[in-house]
């Protein structure tokens, strides 16, 4: 997971002019994005099987099982990755005594994200060889955030999650920041704007994920997922959500990450309850340039 393992490895091997990372550097479990691409020529997959409860009332409600895959990769800049996003929905509705299942992909997006800042990029941390004191102070460069921008289009394949006379590919856009706080901890935020070039669908949104990497290879993340919609002229209720997540990481090795999460929505109807279980792989890539000693 990109918040929970950069957070605790990035800068030890980050090397100069490159976001080639030693261990997997994946947006998974939580939903939002890292601002670090998987480096230039190296392809990520990253997959999730998860359930969900929508609901209602005890008389109306809908389960989900569902599938999350996304590629990602790294082409022709260090800081640039191409990301493809589906999303598959079987679902089992039940309204009183009547019951319906249907299935589809329910979303699908492709775009790019480039970081645009890293204030680590070229700099190399000088030591006072005099001073074991001056070493050991907070470096507070570490808040100072990565910035990324990701722009892409969604394909949305299911109107019972969608009005039903909404664009079936809408353009999206997302500023991404990221700040290691220590060698441990993390902090990614996505601002987020959906189905932008239509005024009467135009919708925006946020998440903070906060990530703990508790060990060499066990990690801990929380995470906060808003959306702000106002849907002109449509009947349907398409509620604004607040939901909590969490979850932990295990890292098998620097190529392979296990991931479970759960969450839940507050404040809304329909109640929402979800868990899952996930993995992230990617293709190994080794550097032959001279590393730049991170933090410490």
């Amino acid at each position: 997971m990109k918040k929970i393992f950069t957070s605790c490895f990035l800068f030890f091997g980050f090397l100069a002019n490159a976001q080639y990372t030693k261990e997997i550097n994946s947006n998974r479990p939580s939903l939002s994005m890292g601002a670090y691409s998987v480096s230039k020529s190296i392809l990520q997959i990253e997959a999730g099987l998860g359930f969900q409860k929508d609901e209602y009332s005890n008389e109306r409600y809908n389960n989900h099982t569902l599938v999350d895959l996304q590629f990602r990769y790294g082409a022709f800049f260090e800081q640039l990755e191409f990301v493809a996003d589906l999303k598959y929905d079987n679902t089992k509705q039940v309204v009183f005594d009547q019951k319906q299942n249907f299935n589809s992909f329910r979303q699908s997006s492709i775009g790019a994200k480039y970081m645009i800042y890293d204030s680590y990029r070229n700099y190399v941390e000088k030591r006072n060889v005099y001073s074991w004191k001056a070493n050991q102070r907070y470096k507070w460069r570490r808040l100072v955030p990565a910035v990324a921008v990701y722009l892409g289009a969604d394909f949305k394949g299911d109107e019972n999650y969608f009005p039903k006379n909404m664009p079936s590919t809408t353009l999206k856009g997302m500023i991404i920041t990221q700040q290691h706080i220590n060698n441990n901890l993390s902090f990614v935020t996505n601002l987020i704007i959906e189905n932008a070039t239509d005024n009467d669908f135009r919708s925006y949104g946020y998440i903070a994920t906060l990530s703990y990497g508790f060990s060499q290879r066990w990690s801990v993340f929380a995470e906060n997922q808003g959306f702000f919609r106002k849907y002109e002229g449509v009947k349907q209720n398409f509620k604004d959500d607040c939901i909590l997540r969490g979850g932990f990481t295990y890292l098998v090795n620097k190529n392979l990450q296990l991931d479970i999460s759960g969450g839940t929505s507050i404040g809304n109807t329909p109640h929402k309850m979800n868990g899952q279980i996930g993995a992230s792989w990617r293709t190994h890539k080794k550097y032959k340039q001279e590393t730049v000693e991170g933090i410490e």
